[in-house]
């Protein structure tokens, strides 16, 4: 009986070993498969086409280099201007206008080497391309392409509305850590941050849902054969409009919260705003 015993749970640690063998064979097959078709060798492109990329790629990364530094700088600025004992509005104003300016010309910048890209490739390769969109044309960089991949796991086992769920879930649990306070929050302030977190939710409502709304056309303008680029172009003029109302509203959202906090709390909860952590971080997407 004891030996039986024995046979049988060797058995099962073969069994789950081999498993995990296989498991960590199919991973490193999966993320093979997925560098190759970064570099093309899987997408079908010649040598040509993709000299052609990486030429596209490095003029984009060199127009908007100093672009994206002056971003940087002036994101900076705006922690600054924020967590101010008593912020300049027309001062945090302007500086939003700039770094909508800035994202708005870093978009066109990439729509254009998007369309180079793809003035590159013969009518299969687009087809192809179009057809697997967290794969486009191998162009996907860094931690954005891996992002991209693992939310389209994400919508395909749970569900796209469950992943709205969860998101808005994590947008109205922002301010506490586990299951603490972490601004130790009395009651009634409880009481007065949730009213303010719905207003400010149901005011911006409309814009983050024509946003999304614009995000997915212009996904779905990019898999036209001959793209309108002055739609597209239309379509990142309003996306940044509403980014920036959005920004502004937000600013707006936090000068009222920070009056129902005490000078300790203040200070934690503008480390966490000026980071963006916890307060509605979607607003700045684009």
């Amino acid at each position: 009986m004891k030996k039986s015993v024995i046979v049988g749970m060797i058995c099962m640690f073969v069994v789950a070993g081999m498993s995990n063998l296989y498991a960590q064979q199919n991973r490193g097959q999966r993320g093979q498969r997925s560098e190759q078709c970064r570099k093309g060798m899987r997408c079908n492109l010649s040598d040509a086409q993709k000299e052609q990329m990486k030429e596209a790629r490095t003029k984009y990364a060199k127009q908007t280099l100093d672009i994206k530094n002056e971003l940087n700088e002036l994101q900076a600025k705006q922690q600054t201007l924020v967590s101010a004992e008593k912020p300049n509005q027309s001062q945090v104003y302007a500086n939003i206008d700039k770094m909508t300016a800035l994202k708005k010309e870093l978009h066109l910048q990439k729509l254009d080497m998007r369309m180079e890209m793809r003035s590159f490739l013969t009518e299969e390769q687009l087809l192809r391309a179009d057809a697997r969109p967290n794969h486009r044309m191998g162009m996907k960089q860094g931690r954005g392409g891996k992002k991209g991949m693992a939310q389209g796991r994400m919508h395909g086992k749970h569900g796209h509305g469950q992943m709205q769920a969860k998101r808005g879930m994590g947008a109205q649990k922002g301010m506490q850590a586990g299951k603490g306070n972490m601004l130790d929050l009395s009651d009634d302030q409880q009481a007065k941050m949730k009213e303010l977190r719905l207003a400010h939710m149901k005011d911006t409502k409309s814009l983050r849902d024509e946003a999304e709304e614009l995000r997915l056309k212009q996904r779905n303008l990019m898999t036209d054969e001959n793209p309108d680029k002055k739609v597209l172009i239309a379509n990142v003029n309003r996306l940044a409009d509403i980014q920036n109302t959005l920004a502004k509203k937000k600013y707006e959202h936090q000068m009222e919260v920070r009056e129902i906090l005490d000078e300790d709390q203040l200070v934690i909860f503008m480390s966490r705003a000026c980071k963006g952590k916890g307060f509605h971080r979607g607003h700045g997407r684009w």
